[in-house]
């Protein structure tokens, strides 16, 4: 398990979002959820997070609207989409967009953990999130 991460979580289903913020905070993580993506980009621009989980088909800004936003701005943070509408929103749309993780509703929470930790895990390999968590990193050495 990853400790100390941050995550916000953004979907327009309320059942999606308790789901996966209760699954979520049983794994020790920091959550917060947003119905959609103009309070999650306010919620970015307020406070730091390691990993963005967000659906693509919301009202208002879309989810890839959404990350590209993210990703300009904040590159350091882990991605991961998920759609129930593979067909009008594909993986390659997804990775154009700046994710790190695509997941197709339905998926079991096994699952979801599986391409959660991924994201993060890719999320670690750019530059830029190690000199972000610098500073997280000189406090938690001896």
């Amino acid at each position: 398990m990853i400790k100390h991460l941050r995550v916000l979580v953004v979907d327009d289903d309320p059942a999606i979002l308790e789901v996966l913020t209760a699954h979520l905070l049983s794994k020790g993580y920091s959550v917060e959820a947003k119905p959609n993506a103009h309070d999650a980009l306010d919620a970015v621009r307020r406070s730091p997070f390691d990993l963005v989980i967000s659906d693509v088909r919301m009202a208002g800004m879309n989810g890839f609207e959404f990350i590209r936003i993210v990703r300009a701005n904040f590159p350091s943070i882990g991605i991961v989409i998920m759609t129930a509408f593979e067909d009008e929103f594909p993986l390659s749309e997804a990775l154009r967009a700046g994710a790190d993780g695509y997941i197709k509703k339905p998926f079991s929470l096994s699952k979801f953990s599986l391409i959660f930790e991924r994201a993060y895990w890719h999320a670690l390999k750019r530059e830029d999130w190690w000199e972000q968590h610098k500073d997280d990193q000189e406090r938690t050495l001896p």
